[in-house]
């Protein structure tokens, strides 16, 4: 009886994943935008076990392959105290960006990651690859942190 339990899940999974169409699907655009529409910061810090994070308010200008960032420190409240505000700078903030769909980014010349607490004290470069993997953009980037 387990054997043919057994075999009958395996017939199943095999049913359940496999396909039958293998032609005859729609060719899908490849994009070969480059872009970055905008760059966020924010900071991120313990609070006695608790992880916090405040979001800046940006203002982004672009020009051809170079953008630049205004981005502003909030007023301290609650648990975003002074003394938290004040351990702010341009060497321990993190940077996010949009970039064009299902294109790829990826930091040069040493230029911090992504996501994570990084340095924009200098100015850093980026390079975005589009969808069709073939064209891509170098992006330089300016950061200018107001408190």
């Amino acid at each position: 009886m387990k054997v043919q339990y057994s075999v009958g899940i395996i017939l199943l999974m095999f049913v359940a994943f496999s396909s039958c169409l293998k032609r005859g699907l729609d060719e899908l655009p490849t994009f070969s935008d480059t872009k970055i529409d905008r760059f966020d910061f924010e900071y991120r810090w313990n609070d006695n076990g608790t992880f916090r994070v405040v979001r800046f308010n940006t203002n982004s200008t672009i020009e051809n392959d170079n953008i630049t960032v205004t981005t502003t420190v909030p007023a301290a409240s609650g648990s975003f105290t002074s003394q938290v505000r004040n351990e702010i700078t341009l060497s321990n903030i993190v940077g996010m960006c949009n970039i064009s769909t299902a294109a790829t980014i990826k930091p040069v010349d040493g230029a911090p990651e992504l996501g994570v607490p990084g340095n924009y004290s200098k100015n850093v470069s980026y390079e975005v690859t589009a969808a069709d993997g073939r064209t891509k953009k170098r992006w330089n980037v300016v950061v200018n942190l107001i408190k």
